[in-house]
């Protein structure tokens, strides 16, 4: 489970804070609509690098854009 939160949209780009599991520690993500490529990440201490949580932050980021009004923090849950 991953939190975002602070979403901002801009012409270009999505970007937000996340917060993987319990931790409170946030990262941070900057993805291109367009590519839908990450141009931008600094990851949050409970990672530790392994990429893992910025994987669902990116699909995540890649389906709000498809919404009409995006939320102010949304979840990201997996099995």
């Amino acid at each position: 489970m991953v939190k975002l939160f602070n979403i901002l949209i801009s012409k270009d780009n999505i970007s937000c804070d996340y917060t993987p599991e319990d931790c409170t520690e946030a990262g941070h993500v900057t993805m291109n609509i367009k590519s839908q490529e990450i141009i931008d990440v600094k990851y949050s201490e409970y990672e530790y690098g392994k990429k893992l949580y910025v994987a669902h932050v990116r699909k995540k980021l890649a389906e709000l854009t498809q919404l009409s009004e995006i939320p102010k923090e949304v979840i990201a849950v997996w099995y």
